[in-house]
């Protein structure tokens, strides 16, 4: 057996627990490595008796538009969504202008945060710019270990009430969780309304809009789209009333600073002041913890990595921060504390 089709199939049963008869929706592009997974995926599904379908779009960053038809088959609300796309599935234009109302009584603003969390009819994972080497390196692991891990983390979260970071580069970032509730991507995906990246491994919370205050320096991969690159030098974030005042570095940090001018342009183009406010804010803090990780220059994996935090600016992930930008930075060798416990030192988990 193949490592790819092993994969698959860990992917299949493990993560998503799919069985025969349930109806699989899965997005590609025929860019980079991602149809190949797509099809290995496919066949899994097959292999279980589920009814898959593979839907091929052209390549979609985080400034364009899905086609219709995949937003179409996505509203359907099938059993399980995947997708495997070089950048993005795309943004919703009926969502970003009206919206949908979900069960939940909240707005989305795109049909897949609808059918996932408002109405929490499917679930799905997401596996945007993932290579054949990245899949077949980390999918297939302990995940009994991963969510112990996970849960751990998940509860010292919940109950937390205030976060501080540091890292020898120079963080050093305070903010408030109090009423947050801290979020896991441990790799089970198994009922409706859970989904999460694949390869997957990170325990993450959304800071209370409006308090991180303080300094945060990337010196892990930076997202840049469409890229995503290590510094030459360390890009210095500042950071009060939890909004982005200041970022400092040499040509990654003004590239940096680019993408939120993008995303600040996009929100003025059809007049959403609270998502072009957002475009500067604190939206999550993730900590990652999938042993078989490492730092590629690609932030699905490397948002994962062991011995590492990274910081969201922009959107954040409790749907009271809108953003039409979302980008993961990385912290080497943080030092974190919630309530005053110190729950990381140089990277190292203590809990």
């Amino acid at each position: 057996m193949s490592d790819l089709k092993r994969a698959a199939e860990v992917a299949v049963q493990e993560v998503l627990g799919i069985k025969e008869g349930e109806e699989v929706v899965i997005i590609t592009n025929f860019e980079g490595d991602v149809f190949p997974i797509a099809k290995a995926l496919y066949e899994a599904a097959l292999s279980v008796r589920a009814k898959p379908v593979i839907m091929v779009q052209p390549d979609k960053t985080q400034y364009d538009f899905a086609e219709r038809f995949v937003l179409d088959a996505v509203r359907s609300a099938p059993d399980v969504i995947i997708s495997v796309c070089a950048h993005k599935v795309g943004k919703d234009p009926y969502g970003m202008n009206i919206g949908y109302m979900g069960r939940d009584g909240k707005k989305y603003n795109h049909a897949f945060d609808l059918v996932l969390d408002g109405d929490r009819r499917s679930r799905s994972f997401w596996s945007p710019g993932a290579t054949v080497d990245m899949f077949e390196r980390t999918v297939a692991v302990d995940y009994s270990s991963m969510r112990e891990t996970a849960a751990k983390l998940k509860a010292v979260l919940d109950e937390g009430k205030e976060v501080r970071v540091t890292s020898p580069a120079g963080t050093d970032i305070t903010f408030s969780i109090e009423g947050r509730k801290g979020k896991v991507d441990d790799g089970d995906f198994r009922l409706p309304g859970t989904g999460g990246n694949l390869p997957c491994g990170e325990a993450y919370v959304s800071p209370k809009n409006g308090t991180a205050e303080g300094v945060v320096v990337f010196d892990g991969t930076v997202d840049l789209v469409p890229d995503a690159v290590i510094p030459k030098t360390p890009v210095r974030a500042v950071f009060k009333k939890g909004f982005v005042t200041d970022v400092t570095g040499g040509e990654e940090a003004e590239r940096l600073l680019e993408v939120i001018r993008k995303g600040e342009e996009m929100a003025r183009e059809v007049g959403k002041v609270e998502e072009e406010r957002n475009a500067r804010a604190l939206g999550e803090l993730g900590i990652g913890i999938n042993p078989a990780a490492t730092m590629t220059c690609n932030m699905l994996e490397d948002e994962k990595v062991w011995r590492t935090v990274h910081f969201a600016i922009g959107m954040n992930l409790d749907n009271d921060g809108h953003a039409f930008i979302h980008q993961d930075c990385l912290v080497k060798r943080p030092s974190l504390w919630v309530d005053g416990r110190q729950i990381m030192r140089d990277g190292d988990l203590l809990v």
